[in-house]
């Protein structure tokens, strides 16, 4: 066991006698504890690196245990042994077998000498089985037993580990309560001395620097060692330059350094040097300062402090180029911030990687470019993982502008659109939760068997009468998102609706709809035109294909140079239009003379422009349509026949003086949304999913 142990760096790490080193902690979001182990317990972790040359050892141990146990069960070598099975174990991170030779050593050997190592070993064991409140207690009891047994270094180790677990939970007042209390009860000045340290220590870490001065001003009215004098003036001094006091904390460090027993740790001297050049923005001093240091003092982990929190500051300056540059250099020794430092330092690198693959792209479609497929893929996964990196970096705003930008360039046919949009419905619903509704609705309807999809679905509360109304439901989003002037999401959705079902009643207004929004929001009138023919060849009975037949084919004759703006279209040319239209073969809703064509033999004579000439004929017609057809034809007859009793209704959608193109000028288009045509019986077309008998 002795031979692995100084296999392992931080075993010669901890043999060293030489000052800690302390930084006031930052709050990155980044890197704050979300749950899992606890990051001051990965100290206590051997990597596989550092275990894979004592493996056998470690295994050996194991053995030799396993034969001690049971050949010589109430040999004297028993405590021990189980004691040095339990670290074998720790090493491997087989925790609960360590967890149980531990308990083993306890029950069997109560009184015995190694019982404060085996209940610390055991503490250290269910903390990393994330199993915190028996954590609690098991370091309870190592106080206890420590205390009795007179084992200070155990002490130390278990009122660090209390102290940390309570800072996660930012209980600055449990942190400091077991030190608090071993310093009151202890007889023992040099302890008492290296326990005020490490109380003052955690003043220093939270930022409450007045406080930290004054704590650590009392380590030297005890006993304290070399090293625990050094970390008290030391540290006195860095906490007075924050507090302003700069001429107690130059005589502080004056002392220190001519001080000859202070010789070898210079290195700190200059580390509070160099942090009085940060706080009052000595810039030529500290470039200087940091000349030497990397000098005189390579990858030393004082210096690395003044690194770190450099970066900070020019972290908290948006200046994220500058931060990645010195949170690498503190990230390259073990320590207190090493971690931080590398995660802050690859995510920064990552920020920088994303926006050079990004920027040019944004700036050729800035200058009108169309890119492929394969571009706006691989755009929409930058935009994304930038979005990410603010939100790790706590950046709100940033964030939701890049989610955003990756949901509106990510190809629909891409899958992972639903995860760029459900990012950017997560971090928006804070702001405007119906908006982050009609997105989830988007991801329910567009991509309901991906895993965001899914997700959506929970969070909406889906249910089967809700499967049932979802056509309605698809129009519904469409409508807030337009309202929200979502365009883009708000045509998918319509379109959706028109595309998956197109039987369904509000399909034509969702058609009508798309081109509304071409023409009037962003004022595309050739796409506009796209649309409303589609709806025209689709739903030519709808009433709002019949709302906007007149204006199609007055902009259609235009652009064919058939005849002149502003001039009427002949009669002919209109009743031609129409004759086309209804012979249009691919055409999904059908007339009801189309679903019976034994109908139109027996209704050759009827003319559709009858009903302007002879609305009489034209009813007789209706009613025998009624009477060969049943009752399946009746909401058409109904139609029909209110048609025919309001002349003026029917005029208006026959329009042969042929109206401005719809929204220009037309009371069916207003800015709220397309609500007419609409019929004289005002039928509420908006009503959901419960199925006409």
């Amino acid at each position: 066991m002795n031979e692995s142990e100084d296999e392992f760096e931080f075993q010669d790490e901890k043999k060293r006698v030489k000052p800690r080193v302390f930084v006031p902690e930052p709050k990155f979001k980044a890197t704050q504890y979300t749950g899992g182990v606890a990051p001051f317990m990965q100290e206590f972790v051997i990597s596989m690196k550092q275990l894979q040359p004592v493996k056998i050892k470690m295994d050996s141990v194991i053995i030799k245990g396993s034969k001690i146990l049971a050949k010589h069960p109430k040999s004297k070598y028993i405590e021990g042994t189980l004691f040095l099975m339990a670290k074998s174990y720790f090493y491997q991170r087989l925790w609960l077998p360590a967890q149980i030779k531990c308990s083993e050593l306890v029950d069997r050997f109560p009184d015995g000498d190694m019982v404060p190592d085996a209940l610390l070993l055991s503490a250290k064991s269910l903390l990393m089985q994330q199993n915190y409140p028996s954590g609690k207690i098991m370091l309870s009891r190592t106080v206890d037993y420590a205390w009795q047994k007179k084992r200070w270094d155990i002490l130390s180790q278990a009122f660090r580990i209390q102290a940390e677990l309570a800072l996660l939970e930012d209980d600055i007042d449990g942190a400091l309560r077991p030190y608090r209390q071993a310093i009151a009860q202890s007889e023992n000045d040099e302890l008492r001395a290296k326990w005020q340290v490490d109380m003052s220590a955690i003043y220093y870490r939270v930022g409450r620097f007045k406080e930290a001065s004054k704590s650590f001003a009392r380590v030297q009215k005890y006993s304290p060692d070399y090293q625990a004098a050094f970390e008290g003036y030391l540290y006195q001094a860095i906490s007075l330059y924050h507090t302003g006091d700069t001429l107690k904390a130059n005589r502080i460090v004056k002392m220190l350094e001519n001080d000859g027993k202070y010789e070898e740790w210079q290195s700190y001297v200059l580390f509070a040097k160099m942090t009085k050049y940060r706080i009052y923005e000595q810039k030529q001093e500290l470039e200087t300062a940091e000349t030497f240091a990397d000098s005189a003092y390579m990858n030393n982990t004082a210096i690395n402090a003044v690194y770190f929190e450099k970066a900070v500051d020019f972290y908290k300056d948006k200046n994220y180029n500058e931060a990645r540059r010195f949170f690498s250099r503190a990230k390259n020794k073990r320590s207190m911030f090493s971690k931080t430092s590398n995660q802050m330092y690859f995510l920064l690198n990552s920020w920088d990687q994303k926006h050079r693959v990004s920027d040019p792209m944004l700036c050729k479609l800035d200058s009108g470019e169309v890119l492929d497929d394969t571009s706006r893929i691989v755009l929409s996964q930058m935009l994304f993982e930038i979005g990410r990196i603010h939100e790790e970096m706590n950046n709100p705003d940033s964030t939701l502008i890049f989610y955003h930008k990756a949901s509106l360039y990510s190809p629909a046919s891409d899958t992972m659109t639903a995860r760029y949009i459900y990012a950017y419905a997560r971090t928006m619903r804070d702001r405007d939760v119906r908006l982050s509704d009609s997105l989830y609705q988007v991801i329910a309807d567009k991509y309901p068997r991906t895993e965001y999809g899914k997700d959506a679905m929970k969070r909406l509360g889906y249910t089967k009468r809700f499967i049932i109304n979802k056509p309605a439901e698809i129009y519904q989003s469409a409508n807030s998102l337009r309202m929200n002037e979502e365009y883009d999401m708000s045509l998918r959705q319509y379109l959706l609706l028109v595309e998956e079902y197109p039987d369904y009643k509000l399909s034509p207004k969702a058609l009508y709809s798309v081109g509304w929004i071409w023409e009037n929001n962003l004022k595309n009138i050739d796409s506009a035109l796209f649309y409303y023919d589609m709806l025209i060849a689709k739903y030519p009975n709808s009433v709002y294909a019949q709302d906007i037949v007149s204006g199609v084919s007055y902009l259609t004759a235009i652009k064919k140079g058939e005849i002149k703006p502003g001039e009427e279209i002949p009669k002919e040319y209109f009743k031609a239009k129409a004759v086309n239209l209804d012979k249009i073969s691919k055409r999904e809703v059908l007339t009801p003379a189309e679903k019976n064509p034994e109908l139109l033999k027996k209704n050759e004579a009827f003319n559709p422009l009858d009903i302007i000439s002879d609305p009489g004929k034209a009813f007789n017609n209706v009613i025998q349509t009624l009477k060969e057809t049943g009752n399946d034809l009746q909401n058409s007859v109904d139609k029909k026949f209110q048609e025919i009793k309001d002349p003026k209704s029917l005029m208006n959608s026959v329009n042969l003086n042929m109206p401005k193109l719809p929204g220009l000028g037309s009371d069916s288009t207003k800015n709220d949304m397309p609500n007419k045509p609409e019929d004289k019986k005002k039928k509420k077309e908006e009503e959901t999913s419960k199925p006409h008998k």
